[in-house]
């Protein structure tokens, strides 16, 4: 009898706890998490770096960002992006064979890597920016410049012309390829506004994430077979591999140093980054690593532990509620974004805190005229921006109705009649007839008075006559 209630005990005791742990364990779940706090980007072995937001160009890492230093063949993104941008405005087609002219080798020292096009040698606009992106052929820089440009001069001032239009500040183009020149330069930044703008264009890409290919053989050559030297896209180099990379560009010179511009793709958005003037140095393991890689990667890998594409403006969220007059069933009506906004932030900011909104409702300005239905959905009632800690604008978004509202027709009628009678003429109309018609009522009023009076003292005249006669017939 003691052991069974012994053991009944134990087994309540141990139900209590399991039901304790199940509880515990449901709070955890439901209740929010503290967002971990940001670990600070790493310690990057460059001349300069930066890592961007493509879309809004802020920079979310930056390591001498705007101090000159050569890119050497990261060039090729410019020559490569015009190329994508004549497709584009439909002025040349990737499908267009193009023979290499004289012009060929502009500039190009006897140890520049080419891939041997000769003068007279026709293939297609794709296969050149193959062989330019991939093949880093200074050679088909040069094809693809006199093509699209006219000439490989006027290519090259149409690249420094682009990059100027991209907010390019410091970078001068003196070649297609990117061979050293004196007074050619550019910096961490401007490289990473042109990847921004290079990373827009799917079919280039395309391009730069192949990791191999075969070029069909030539009027003057035979196949080429190209390899990809980008080896942060490459599996088989795992100390440099990174999944989630993108493209675009890897470069050497004595100059420049190991240089690389990659992407990340992050929600159909990119961050770029751009490494320049890197070394190569002995690893742990006894291999000779290229920084430009290594470096790369481990901002990349910062990147992904601690920022996201946190959303600033949403296009469905209300912004305001605008007063309306004259609607049917309805005195307002709310406003929304035409468009949305987000942007790579930290994951543990607080959005609310770094990014003020400025609205402006039209109808709702001083000496403006009031909102009045009928409103259409999508009828734009304002205009907004967003502002960051830096001062930086976002923006202008459109403002628009999320709502139709009909006009009440009886509000109208109202509405009109207060307009009408509140107009001076109507005001002195009706002073008019007002006075006119308190005049009636005082002539009227002395009328009866009048009457009155005369019919009293007619009474009284005819109770007189009556009295003289009676006292007559007295007699």
């Amino acid at each position: 009898m003691n052991i069974s209630v012994i053991a009944m005990n134990s087994i309540l005791r141990r139900s209590r706890i399991t039901l304790f742990l199940a509880v515990a364990l449901l709070l955890q779940l439901c209740l929010p998490m503290p967002a971990a706090a940001a670990t600070e980007p790493p310690e990057v072995e460059a001349a300069a770096a930066v890592l961007m937001d493509a879309e809004s160009g802020d920079l979310l890492y930056a390591l001498k960002a705007d101090s000159p230093v050569y890119a050497a063949g990261l060039t090729v993104m410019m020559t490569a992006l015009l190329a994508a941008e004549a497709v584009e405005a439909e002025e040349v087609d990737y499908a267009d064979p193009v023979t290499a002219a004289d012009s060929v080798y502009t500039d190009i020292s006897a140890d520049a890597s080419i891939q041997n096009i000769v003068p007279g040698e026709s293939m297609s606009l794709r296969d050149l920016l193959y062989c330019a992106l991939i093949g880093s052929g200074s050679d088909a820089c040069n094809v693809i410049g006199a093509y699209v440009g006219g000439s490989v001069s006027g290519f090259v001032e149409r690249m420094n012309a682009r990059a100027r239009e991209l907010g390019c500040k410091a970078t001068r183009f003196y070649n297609t390829h990117g061979l050293p020149h004196d007074g050619q330069q550019t910096t961490a930044r401007d490289m990473a506004l042109i990847a921004s703008a290079f990373v827009q264009h799917a079919e280039l890409m395309n391009i730069v994430n192949t990791i191999s290919i075969e070029i069909a053989a030539t009027n003057e050559s035979g196949a080429r077979h190209l390899t990809n030297g980008n080896y942060i896209l490459r599996s088989d180099y795992t100390r440099y591999y990174y999944s989630y990379a993108n493209g675009i560009k890897s470069s050497y010179t004595a100059e420049a140093g190991f240089c690389l511009a990659s992407a990340m793709k992050t929600d159909d958005s990119y961050v770029v980054s751009v490494v320049l003037g890197c070394i190569s140095k002995e690893s742990d393991s006894g291999f000779m690593d290229i920084q430009s890689f290594v470096q790369t990667k481990a901002l990349f890998q910062w990147f992904s532990q601690n920022y996201g594409l946190r959303e600033i403006v949403n296009s469905m969220a209300p912004i305001e509620e605008v007063p309306v007059e004259l609607g049917e069933g309805a005195d307002s009506v709310v406003v929304c974004a035409d468009g949305s906004l987000s942007l790579f932030l930290p994951n543990d900011l607080v959005i609310a805190d770094h990014y003020k909104r400025q609205v402006k409702i039209y109808s709702m300005q001083p000496g403006a005229e009031p909102l009045q239905a009928p409103v259409e959905r999508g009828q734009v009632l304002g205009e907004m921006t967003v502002t960051d800690d830096a001062g930086k604008v976002y923006g202008p978004f459109k403002l628009v109705a999320n709502t139709s509202v009909e006009v009440s027709r009886l509000s109208v009628l109202k509405s009109k009649l207060e307009d009408t009678f509140s107009k001076p003429f109507w005001k002195y109309i009706l002073w008019g007839i007002l006075a006119i018609i308190l005049i009636y009522v005082a002539l009227v009023i002395r009328y009866n008075v009048i009457r009155a009076r005369y019919r009293k003292k007619r009474r009284e005249q005819q109770r007189a006559q009556r009295q003289e006669a009676r006292s007559g017939s007295g007699r």
